[in-house]
């Protein structure tokens, strides 16, 4: 399964964000660097996030199916 796993550069994505990004010509310098500083946090981190939300739905998945497998077990158990 994470032989298929989709994994994103994040700084290649955020870069290629940026760079799609022109400056209007009634924006300060200033201003257009925070906003190009800011879209490039942003689109790391939820490519980070991205990244590694497969691997935390398969531990989850692996904890569910055990409390069930827990559950089963004491249900049977308890049940006459």
């Amino acid at each position: 399964m994470s032989e298929n796993k989709i994994n994103i550069d994040p700084n290649e994505f955020a870069m290629s964000l940026i760079k799609a990004i022109n400056k209007s010509d009634n924006m300060t310098n200033e201003r257009f660097i925070k906003n190009q500083l800011t879209l490039y946090l942003e689109a790391y981190v939820m490519i980070d996030d991205f990244n590694h939300l497969e691997v935390d739905q398969i531990k989850n998945m692996e904890k569910q199916q055990i409390s069930e497998l827990f559950d089963k077990m004491l249900s049977g158990r308890f049940t006459p």
